[in-house]
């Protein structure tokens, strides 16, 4: 069952609220943008989440080059401090279209206890494969 968390970038700028169910699993990728930046993420459908303050603050990335198709990712931080407080993606099967990502370091109410219980998916988006863990996982 999901939850309200408000949550913020470091410095504050940027709030949101998002709908999210812990229980549903906290992801950890090998991809080269989640490793360089240690982004844990909660996937949640695009409706789950409202930008309370710091719209205009927000900066989008995207690598180049980009392997997704334009369009399909984007990734926000916050333009003053630099922290990545989600990206919004489209993926027609696993998730009905658009969603966010939410990176749960930013949710400023979730307990160290209700992130610690959360089950851990492992994505290798190192090889594109979200659909399945790296054959090593240790490291994440």
């Amino acid at each position: 069952m999901p939850t309200t968390y408000h949550g913020s970038c470091h410095c504050g700028a940027i709030r949101f609220e998002a709908d999210i169910d812990l229980s549903a699993g906290i992801r950890k990728c090998n991809c080269s943008f989640c490793w360089k930046l240690g982004y844990r993420k909660a996937l949640v459908p695009y409706r789950a989440v409202r930008i309370t303050a710091g719209q205009d603050t927000m900066k989008d990335y995207q690598p180049t080059p980009l392997h997704w198709p334009p369009g399909d990712i984007n990734h926000y931080h916050c333009g003053r401090c630099g922290a990545h407080v989600f990206s919004r993606g489209y993926l027609e099967k696993e998730m009905d279209g658009d969603f966010w990502a939410v990176n749960v370091a930013c949710l400023d109410d979730a307990t160290e206890e209700e992130l610690a219980a959360a089950p851990v998916i492992y994505e290798d988006g190192k090889r594109d494969r979200q659909d399945r863990p790296p054959a090593i996982t240790a490291y994440l």
